[in-house]
Order: C-alpha cells, then sequence, then structure tokens
C-alpha cells in the first residue's frame, strides 16, 4: 500500500454577509484544477451556490456536505469527523474547505479539527492538517462597528455582540480578508488594517472587492500551527511586552494599548458600577481580575465589544496549602518572578485595546474600584 496522500484543510470564518460564501465560490470556480471538497456548517439554510460548483468541474455537488442546526465544535463535532475522515479516505481531493457559520468562534473549532487530525496520523489513517483560517471582513461593517457604531445588531443575532464576533475571529486567524473594499474609502482601509494589527499580530491581511483573492493566498500557505495562532494575538504581545505594541500606525487612527496592574483587589460591587459604564472606547480587554470578596480566587476577565464575562480561573498559588504551593512552584518557577512578598502572586493584570481611549480616566475609575486586602 502506497503512501497516504495529504490532505489541507481551509477554515474560512466571518461574520454573516461578510463574504465567505462568494470566497468559497471563488476557489470553487477558478480554473487551476485545484480538486476541493467542500463542508458547510450554516445555522439554518446552506447558501452555496450549487448550481457553480455543479458547473465548475472541480467537485461534485455531492461533495458539498451541509451540517445544520448546530456548531461543529461542539454539538456537530462528531459529524464533522466522520465527514472529514470520509473525504480523507477517499483519495480524491486535496483540499477541504470549511465554511464556518458566521456566528461561530474559530478556536474550538480548529481544537477540534487539530486533535482529530493529530489522531489519525497517530493511528496511521489518510493525514489531515489545518494549513489555513481565513477571516472574511466585511469592510464597511467594521468601520461602523469600529467607530462606536451599534446599529448592527442584526435580528438574526439576538445575544451576541458582532463586534465581539468579528474580535474572536480576527484573533485566531492566519489570513485576513478585508472584503468589499469598492464600499470605503482608501483612508478607512487604511484604519481597518490598523484596527487588525492592534488585535492580530501576524496574521496576512489581504484587501479585495467581492472575495475575489488569488488561491496563493489561500490554500497551500504553510501558515496555520496552532500554538503560534494561539500567541499571535495582540492581547498577549501587548502583555508580555507591558503595554507596548510594535505598530506605528496605531497611534495614526488613535488607537492605543496599555496594561493596568495592581497588587490590590477589587470591590466587586464598585467593579460592577464600572463594568455598567464600560466605556465605548475600549474595543478589547483581557487578564486576571483579584476580589476582595473572593480573595483566594483568580478570575479571567474577557471583553470584546459589548460582551464581558469572568471565568473561574482557579486559586492563587498563594491560597495552596503549603505544600502544593511547593510543588506548583516547584514546576512552575516563573510564578517567582511576579511574586510579592505580602500578595504572593495575587494581582490584577489587563490588558487593554482601544480606540480613543482616555488612559487616565480609565486607570482613575478603576483605582476607585480598589479596595484594602485584610489577610
Amino acid at each position: 500500500m502506497g503512501e497516504e496522500k495529504l490532505v489541507k484543510v481551509v477554515l474560512v470564518t466571518g461574520y454573516l454577509g461578510a463574504g465567505k460564501t462568494t470566497l468559497l465560490n471563488h476557489i470553487l470556480s477558478n480554473a487551476e484544477g485545484i480538486r476541493a471538497a467542500v463542508i458547510v456548517n450554516d445555522i439554518g439554510a446552506v447558501n452555496i451556490d450549487a448550481d457553480l460548483i455543479r458547473e465548475s468541474g472541480v467537485t461534485e455537488v455531492e461533495n458539498v456536505v451541509p451540517l445544520t442546526n448546530g456548531c461543529i465544535c461542539c454539538t456537530l463535532a462528531d459529524d464533522l469527523a466522520e465527514q472529514l475522515a470520509s473525504i480523507a479516505d477517499s483519495g480524491n481531493f486535496d483540499y477541504i474547505i470549511i465554511e464556518a457559520s458566521g456566528i461561530c468562534e474559530p478556536m474550538p473549532i480548529a481544537y477540534t479539527i487539530s486533535q482529530f487530525c493529530d489522531q489519525r496520523v497517530n493511528d496511521g489513517e489518510a493525514p489531515l492538517v489545518i494549513d489555513n483560517i481565513v477571516a472574511v471582513v466585511d469592510c464597511a461593517r467594521m468601520i461602523e462597528e469600529f467607530n462606536g457604531g451599534r446599529n448592527l445588531m442584526a435580528d438574526d443575532l439576538d445575544e451576541d455582540d458582532v463586534e465581539s464576533l468579528i474580535i474572536e475571529q480576527l484573533e485566531f486567524c492566519t489570513t485576513v480578508v478585508l472584503n468589499k473594499t469598492d464600499l470605503v474609502s482608501e483612508e478607512q482601509v487604511r484604519e481597518l488594517r490598523a484596527i487588525v494589527r492592534s488585535l492580530q499580530r501576524d496574521a496576512v491581511i489581504i484587501e479585495a472587492e467581492e472575495a475575489d483573492v488569488p488561491l496563493s493566498e489561500l490554500l497551500d500557505t504553510g501558515r496555520f500551527d496552532f500554538d503560534a495562532v494561539y500567541e499571535s494575538a495582540a492581547w498577549l504581545d501587548i502583555m508580555v511586552n507591558s503595554g507596548e505594541h510594535g505598530d506605528p500606525e496605531l497611534l495614526e487612527y488613535g488607537i492605543s494599548t496599555f496594561v493596568y496592574a495592581r497588587r490590590r483587589p477589587f470591590d466587586l460591587d464598585a467593579f460592577a458600577d464600572f463594568a455598567a459604564n464600560w466605556p465605548a472606547t475600549i474595543i478589547r480587554t483581557k487578564g486576571m481580575t483579584w476580589f476582595a470578596q473572593q480573595p483566594d480566587t483568580c478570575f479571567l476577565l474577557e471583553q470584546s465589544g459589548e460582551q464581558r464575562s469572568f471565568i473561574d480561573n482557579g486559586q492563587f498559588v498563594a491560597a495552596l496549602p503549603e505544600e502544593e504551593q511547593t510543588r506548583v512552584l516547584e514546576q512552575n518557577p516563573g510564578i517567582m518572578s511576579r511574586w510579592d512578598a505580602t500578595c504572593g502572586d495575587r494581582q490584577i493584570v489587563l490588558v487593554f485595546i482601544g480606540k480613543g481611549m482616555d488612559r487616565a480616566a480609565i486607570e482613575s475609575a478603576l483605582d476607585a474600584c480598589l479596595t484594602d486586602w485584610e489577610h
């Protein structure tokens, strides 16, 4: 039995109406003999142009696999695995292109696919690998949203914030397609590039009209590595570099970043009041928080647009029993570099990315939420 051919997976994400299907149809109507199968995860109707696919000669229409009424990273994960395996085992395709639902987050989808790909390699089955994650952006919609517009909350997205979805899709991708550039000015395109860079450090940015992108920017790029993509989110880079972002273009458009770090806890009620009036100039916030009412628990704060969440991230090391604390510190010596004689590893460290932010005012308001800690 000969060596199994590697099949490469391309994941296409983007908010509803950004141009994902148009991009997909461009790939399928190419004249370069690309053999591609398609998996569509659309909550509701499948909107691939079946006639175009049938006439393109690239793939048969039955190889367009609809996965509906669920998200491929959770309720449809088994269906996705089955379809990926079936396509790879057929030996008929070079690529599998997945069009994700417009309301799906890319990281859990990529994780699901990566785990499945690794398992197949370990089992000696036809190999699969993620090659590229493409985030398609509607330029006009993004300009409106990131300049304070809040009229983009479509009827079909009652609970989720559009800006939050765009941010999540930009933070975890390897290629960004700024689509519909003909609907905005050149200056606005430059501003959008700066906004993307404020959120995503490494992804290749492509400008396009009607999602017409060279195939070399979409297929066989070799751009995807899970850890590298995760670390390309700008908030992480900013935290490591103490608030310094490497791109001078950001300042031109009023985009700034900073790290808020304190060794005193927030009063929960006072911080709730601040959160109720969260400044609209803040695009993205992420980091650890410490509350006086639960001083032993580290909470992860994540904010994108109008959405905010707090996740219990476990106990601070300083709150652990002495024996367990010693074990954790031995396994993670880097914790000692930020250890305080009084607080241990208890602290607040938050990354802020925003447009037109008043850093002094935000820090002053947050400082007013701080309280003393009885230890």
